[in-house]
């Protein structure tokens, strides 16, 4: 049997086994928080929950791709030099087999955070979600700690938050709140959970619950610290890390009540607009969105769009940024409704123009790299619909420049650049063999690409009969 599927019910029932047969211990407090109703949970059971199937597909070290989110465990290994280690990174995909072997194989000291990176390095810049707060409490006080410690929670007055799951690490505790949706650790949210946390954790540490409730003694640790594996060896090396359930999962709102409301969460969404003023402003929207919970309207983008990114990706993809230029013509397709079977046969062509750009062996545009860039064109999720440019262009390597009015209204800008154009061409009504009304919606629709007709109408003041009839027409 695998230390993975080792829990404390397991251990109660085969005590004789694990402690006589393997010298396996059980770690602090254990047996205090199974009495007070935690739920034993495996390794399997506890990451599973975690992460659920949210991580990057898998898929061998030569095709890595960049832009997918994974988990980082790390595994310390012991050096000829007793007092020296090294560290060896291990990349959790979906499933998280990669994490369940390792805790399955090793004796080491392991540790991962809640938390999934795009690339390889387990940085805060490279942090994206975060999937549970952990807050370890040390040097629990030995009578009473574990007993004060799920008052907490439980009491009336001063009433703390419930964790989802309590790990015993071996000598200290690791309380778990794991989100209903992981957080996307934007700039913003970082800063705000790191406040949380640091608050949290002061509570959490009172002289009730540990004998280092003092202000030097308290370990105020990073958002995306890692924490020993559950499942794997204990600091005395006797006892392994073991999973107790003990709530339900949290959310910004749960967090919220227990919060002062200088520290509340409230900036999670890019709109600083408070709901009551948008209920006010918006009623349909906020009956749609936050009363139903229906999924956000989408503009449609012209289909010239689309094309206009296959020419560029014909003019400027380069081998390092060849499956993000399909991937983000997969997006295109999805905003601007271009049929399936032709986003299909698209990227098939093009598969062919950019194969013709490898320059090793070990480097071909292969069929899987259609599959993988067509898999955002069928799911057609939130991310296909809202790109940045800059983003874009950081992650295809073509460059891409936004148009810039300086400040000014759209209706001004249009009203400059017509008095440029009749400048520069004075026969511009009558001599060039083109209608002046048509000249009006080609331009308007060249300085607004995204535009709408009736927007059209609104700054130029076209009829809508004059611009459906020109619309079109390039």
């Amino acid at each position: 049997m695998g230390y993975t599927k080792l829990d404390y019910d397991d251990y109660v029932e085969n005590m004789d086994y694990w402690l006589g047969a393997e010298g396996v211990e059980l770690p602090l407090w254990a047996e205090r928080i199974a009495d007070k109703g935690g739920r034993a949970v495996c390794a399997i059971d506890f990451y599973d929950d975690i992460f659920g199937d949210d991580l990057e597909e898998h898929r061998l070290p030569e095709d890595y791709r960049s832009g997918e989110y994974g988990g980082i465990a790390v595994e310390r290994i012991p050096t000829n030099d007793k007092k020296k280690y090294r560290g060896r990174r291990v990349t959790v995909t979906q499933g998280n087999m990669e994490l369940y072997y390792l805790i399955e194989q090793s004796e080491n000291f392991c540790m991962i955070a809640p938390v999934s990176y795009i690339g390889r390095h387990r940085t805060n810049k490279n942090a994206r979600y975060l999937y549970a707060l952990v807050i370890e409490i040390d040097d629990i006080e030995p009578k009473n700690g574990v007993d004060e410690l799920f008052h907490s929670w439980n009491r009336k007055h001063l009433t703390m938050p419930k964790p989802t799951y309590i790990v015993c690490s071996g000598s200290g505790l690791h309380l778990y709140f794991v989100f209903e949706r992981p957080i996307p650790l934007f700039q913003n949210m970082f800063e705000q959970l790191s406040e949380v946390k640091t608050h949290f954790t002061t509570l959490f540490w009172n002289k009730y619950v540990t004998n280092s409730h003092t202000a030097e003694k308290i370990q105020y640790e990073s958002v995306n610290q890692p924490f020993r594996c559950v499942g794997t060896v204990a600091k005395n090396g006797k006892a392994y890390a073991m999973a107790f359930q003990t709530g339900e999962k949290v959310t910004i709102e749960y967090f919220n009540k227990f919060l002062p409301k200088d520290k509340q969460m409230n900036e999670i969404y890019k709109s600083n607009l408070p709901l009551a003023k948008a209920k006010e402003l918006y009623p349909k929207w906020y009956q749609n969105v936050i009363v139903e919970g229906k999924p956000k309207g989408h503009w449609n983008r012209h289909e010239g769009i689309y094309y206009n990114w296959i020419e560029k990706m014909k003019e400027g993809a380069v081998v390092g940024h060849r499956y993000s230029c399909l991937e983000n013509l997969c997006s295109l397709a999805v905003q601007c409704n271009i049929a399936p079977e032709q986003v299909e046969k698209d990227c098939r062509e093009l598969a062919e123009v950019l194969e013709e750009l490898t320059e090793t062996e070990d480097n071909h545009f292969t069929q899987y790299d259609i599959l993988c860039a067509l898999k955002t064109y069928h799911n057609a999720d939130e991310g296909a619909y809202r790109r940045r440019i800059d983003y874009i262009a950081k992650k295809t390597g073509i460059p891409l420049t936004p148009n810039k009015r300086n400040g000014r209204t759209q209706a001004k800008h249009l009203q400059g650049a017509r008095a440029i154009r009749d400048i520069n061409n004075d026969n511009w009504r009558e001599g060039n063999g083109r209608k002046a009304k048509q000249d009006v919606v080609q331009e308007w629709r060249r300085q607004n690409p995204d535009g709408k007709k009736i927007d059209c109408h609104k700054e130029t003041g076209l009829s809508r009969v004059t611009i459906d009839k020109w619309w079109d027409v390039l």
